[in-house]
């Protein structure tokens, strides 16, 4: 059960990657994420009746037209500080 659960969770990822892609081709913003408390999106959402368990939450929707940080200039590090090559 625990292997069978683990790659399940992995799984979502491949739908996750679909989702972000479906999202950014209709312009919708998205922002997945991780570092949630899952038992509590379980309760909430009856999820265990339905025999489902959260495993990442991906947020959905349009910004806010007058939200000012959706105005800034995005910060990108150069790929010399982030990329090894071997």
């Amino acid at each position: 059960d625990e292997e069978q659960t683990l790659w399940l969770e992995k799984q979502v990822y491949i739908e996750l990657g679909n989702l972000l892609t479906a999202c950014a081709l209709l312009d919708i913003d998205s922002c997945p994420m991780e570092g949630f408390i899952p038992e509590e999106y379980d309760r909430i959402l009856n999820l265990e009746e339905q025999n489902l368990a959260a495993v990442l939450v991906l947020p959905i929707g349009y910004r806010a037209t007058d939200d000012a940080n959706a105005q800034r200039k995005k910060v990108r590090r150069s790929q010399e500080n982030f990329v090894l090559t071997v």
